[in-house]
């Protein structure tokens, strides 16, 4: 397995995984290759964008988002993450974070956040990997009527 940067020629590809995983149980979403391909494009060409990608006989999965300032250091919102479906529970998740640990380190991050929703496995998947649910913080949502 090789783990290195997302470039924008990788972000196709990756497109084509996120629309199969999380339109896949328990996601169970109406995404198209079109419609992530709109998704992760925005990310790739947000100011601040980190992307990795691991490759085994293609896109086996990745991990990106966005850094941004605060008044301790900067953070990194990790947008989207995932993992083939064949490989999920493999260790390739924990592996792509890893090296997407590594490469916030060197970009001088010192915190990483996310949301994802409480009842799925990747909730289990990011508290065994460190991250603490917030009782301080909430997370707000409000459809506008567009």
């Amino acid at each position: 397995m090789i783990f290195r940067k997302i470039l924008k020629e990788d972000i196709e590809a990756c497109s084509e995984l996120f629309a199969q995983v999380f339109s896949s149980a328990p996601w169970n979403e109406p995404w198209d290759i079109n419609s992530a391909h709109e998704r992760l494009l925005h990310f790739y060409q947000s100011k601040g964008f980190i992307g990795i990608v691991a490759e085994h006989n293609g896109i086996a999965g990745f991990a990106l988002g966005n850094t941004e300032p605060f008044h301790f250091g900067s953070l990194f919102y990790l947008r989207e993450m995932c993992t083939h479906t064949n490989l999920q529970s493999k260790g390739i998740g924990s592996d792509i974070l890893h090296a997407l640990e590594q490469e916030l380190s060197l970009n001088k991050v010192n915190s990483i956040y996310l949301t994802t929703e409480r009842e799925i496995p990747a909730a289990d998947f990011y508290t065994k990997k460190g991250f603490k649910y917030s009782d301080k913080m909430g997370f707000y949502a409000k459809r506008t009527n567009v």
